[in-house]
């Protein structure tokens, strides 16, 4: 396998994913408001508290050999860690009071993503979780959409897209380091397949807790029993 089959795949899924029946509601006229916004911004929270942490997990096992790989995790780790309060400033410049400790616990399609991440950190193939970060550091070529809905179509405004406008300069460069890190540790062909497997489970995994913070939003919009009420 290669980086260029990587990239075909990806854009394969993504393809696929934008055909989304739920992406089409979201973006419809009228549709969404800020409440959405803040769902996602909660779990986008959770679930990067968690990244820097299963990245370094990959240096610290005893089967990590290669020492360039273990410098590597620990510094990107070092550079994800204290992300989540991006997404955390983001909620409370939306107008939302909440403290970190106030925030209701994660979607159970969030906690999915967390545990799978944990699980390949600590279980699967030490170069696999490179395939979440092959994604997740490139995700900005895919949302454009939903980018343009928040500035424009809900007006949310600069100061709550911190997380987004920040890791947009962040990722660009990151993407390169990714790609170099795989090219430089996949070293047999079962690395390279660990590592799409885990680009696309983690994917959908993304995508289910992306379906469920629908779901939470359309319980609020409705005035239904929701952990999200603080919201309103």
């Amino acid at each position: 396998m290669s980086i260029e089959k990587l990239k075909a795949r990806l854009e394969l899924e993504m393809d696929s994913l934008q055909q989304s029946e739920n992406l089409f509601k979201v973006l419809e006229e009228g549709f969404a408001d800020k409440r959405l916004y803040g769902i996602f911004l909660t779990e986008t929270f959770h679930y990067t508290f968690h990244n820097s942490r299963n990245q370094a997990m990959v240096a610290a096992r005893r089967d990590t050999m290669n020492i360039n790989y273990m410098k590597y995790c620990l510094k990107h780790a070092g550079e994800e860690a204290g992300h989540e309060m991006m997404a955390f400033h983001d909620l409370k410049n939306l107008g939302f009071e909440a403290k970190v400790e106030d925030l209701p616990k994660p979607l159970k399609t969030t906690q999915a993503l967390i545990a799978y991440l944990y699980y390949v950190a600590e279980y699967g193939n030490p170069v696999a979780r490179l395939g979440y970060s092959f994604w997740a550091e490139r995700s900005y070529e895919y949302i454009q959409p939903i980018l343009k809905l928040l500035s424009e179509g809900l007006d949310v405004g600069k100061k709550s897209m911190t997380f987004f406008n920040e890791h947009s300069e962040i990722d660009v460069q990151h993407a390169i380091d990714v790609e170099n890190a795989i090219s430089k540790y996949a070293k047999t062909e079962q690395d390279w397949k660990d590592i799409e497997d885990c680009m696309v489970n983690s994917l959908l995994l993304t995508t289910r807790m992306m379906d469920e913070v629908l779901d939470e939003f359309v319980k609020v919009k409705e005035d239904k029993d929701s952990r999200y009420k603080f919201l309103s």
